[in-house]
C-alpha cells in the first residue's frame, strides 16, 4: 500500500479522537502496522524494520508483533479520493486507494490524477482524462501525419508543415 499523510486525505466520517492513525516515525498513515510490546505504540512495518538495522535502541527496537486489528481498522477507513476536489467522486476504503490512483501509471481508475506523457523527452504531465489528447494532437514530441502531403512528419506541432504543404500544394493547383 502506498504512504499518505493523514492530512491529505478527506474522510468520509470524522475520525475518532483517540485513533491514531499516524506512524511516529515516518508521519504517514500506518501501513502495515506493527504494536511494539513495551509501550503498546504503533509503527509502520517497513519504518519498524528501518530502525531495526540502524540499531538506534530506542522503544521501536522491542519485539515488533503485528496488530492484524488495527490494520483493518486502518484499512477500512472510508475516505475521498486525493483529487476529490478536482472533480473525482471517487470513495472508498484507504486500502483500495492506492489500486484507484495507480500513481505514476498509465492506466489507472483515478482519472484525475496526473501522469507522465508517454513520450520520452516530454515532462509534461497531465490528469489521465486529457492524456491521450496531449500526447496525440499536443505533444511536441509526437509526429504526425500531414493531411494535405499524408508524410509522417516528425516532432513538433504539425502547424508548420501543414501550412508550408498547404501553400505547395496550393501553388501546384492553380
Amino acid at each position: 500500500m502506498a504512504q499518505f499523510c493523514k492530512e491529505e486525505l478527506s474522510y468520509v466520517k470524522e475520525l475518532p479522537e483517540h485513533v491514531e492513525i499516524d506512524c511516529p516515525v515516518c508521519l504517514n498513515v500506518l501501513t502495515d502496522p506493527y504494536i511494539v510490546s513495551c509501550c503498546g505504540h504503533n509503527f509502520c512495518g517497513s519504518c519498524i524494520e528501518m530502525v531495526k538495522a540502524a540499531g538506534n535502541g530506542f522503544c521501536p527496537m522491542c519485539k515488533a508483533i503485528p496488530d492484524k486489528k488495527f490494520s483493518r481498522i486502518i484499512n477500512g477507513l472510508e475516505v475521498y479520493c486525493n483529487n476529490n476536489k478536482k472533480g473525482c467522486p471517487w470513495k472508498g476504503e484507504l486500502k483500495n486507494m492506492s489500486t484507484h490512483l495507480n500513481k505514476e501509471k498509465r492506466d489507472g481508475e483515478c482519472k484525475f490524477e496526473k501522469v507522465k506523457c508517454r513520450h520520452k523527452k516530454c515532462q509534461e504531465r497531465k490528469q489521465r482524462r486529457y492524456l491521450e489528447d496531449h500526447e496525440d494532437k499536443e505533444c511536441l514530441e509526437c509526429s504526425y501525419q500531414c493531411r494535405y502531403c499524408s508524410s509522417k512528419v516528425g516532432s513538433g506541432l504539425p502547424s508548420a508543415n501543414t501550412q508550408q504543404t498547404r501553400n505547395q500544394f496550393h501553388f501546384q493547383v492553380t
